[in-house]
């Protein structure tokens, strides 16, 4: 079955082997396309969500307390709620250790509508990380990974910005996005800055939908109908900031002498030298090498 991607601007389909590479696919060919800022991106059937993680097993993991904070949340109301409210201490060879999941506690606040955000999945959920490669192939950008486990009617977050492209995989239930995607609206910085009285579009998810926004679209999403389980992949390029760190640690490389031992030149010589070499370094950095730098970097933040 071919995945169906709707969008406001188009609905062009593809063929790819499988339904997970199927996606990858797409995604790698709307970033080829150069259409990666465009418009949103709505792939209906691209995924098995049995591919993925489901709320059975988060039951487990919570049960079994295997996963500690930070790498579970607790969301009110789109605000992040006291992790001594939902966490316990338990004695670990001998130690005691905080921050360990109160399933017991978890579910009624749920019951009372709050959110559970798993992060980072790919550090601990194999096929998660798998997919995380996956993309990472084909998409030059640091990828992170979220689940948001939300009840009937409420959303986990408050109508926001990420500085990241963002892709959203429906696995149970259905959601309801709203974005906001008007001229002004849409920035390269995450924020809560947004009015959120005229969505410019609306769209429900179902399991196995995936949801493609660009860098900085603002939106929000609840769920409708029953609970709802989704995941979330940022997809963060390098900054102009990145870039230039990427310059400076080329820099201090070729400029060990310099960097070192500074205080052996005035400082009318350092100025000059440095101008110089900067412009060498800048001039002599292959782009592909120079982007390669910056993002095997970022990378390692976000891993």
């Amino acid at each position: 079955m071919r995945p169906e991607v709707l969008s406001h601007i188009d609905t062009d389909r593809a063929i790819a082997p499988s339904v997970s590479m199927d996606l990858v696919s797409l995604l790698g060919d709307v970033h080829s396309a150069g259409a990666w800022d465009d418009a949103y991106k709505l792939w209906q059937g691209a995924v098995a969500p049995a591919d993925f993680i489901d709320a059975e097993e988060i039951e487990r993991l919570l049960t079994a307390s295997l996963i500690r904070w930070p790498y579970f949340t607790v969301l009110q109301d789109g605000r992040r709620a006291d992790p001594a409210g939902y966490t316990v201490t338990r004695d670990v060879i001998g130690q005691s250790r905080g921050g360990f999941a109160d399933p017991a506690r978890i579910r009624r606040l749920m019951r009372q509508g709050a959110t559970l955000k798993l992060s980072q999945l790919s550090d601990w959920h194999r096929p998660t990380r798998e997919a995380v490669r996956a993309i990472e192939k084909v998409v030059p950008a640091a990828v992170a990974t979220y689940v948001f486990w939300t009840p009937s009617e409420r959303r986990g977050m408050l109508p926001h910005r990420d500085a990241a492209h963002v892709l959203v995989l429906q696995l149970e239930g259905r959601k309801e996005w709203r974005l906001y995607a008007q001229p002004g609206q849409i920035a390269s910085t995450a924020g809560l800055d947004v009015d959120a009285r005229h969505p410019s579009h609306t769209l429900v998810l179902e399991p196995g939908d995936a949801l493609y926004l660009p860098h900085g679209w603002p939106h929000d999403a609840n769920a409708v109908d029953g609970s709802s389980l989704h995941l979330t992949f940022t997809l963060t390029e390098p900054t102009p900031d990145d870039l230039v760190e990427a310059v400076l640690r080329r820099f201090e490389d070729r400029h060990h002498d310099l960097v070192h031992r500074h205080h052996a030149r005035t400082l009318r010589q350092k100025s000059e030298e440095v101008r110089a070499a900067l412009a060498a370094v800048v001039d002599g950095y292959e782009a592909d090498a120079w982007l390669g730098s910056a993002l095997s970097e970022i990378r390692k933040a976000v891993g």
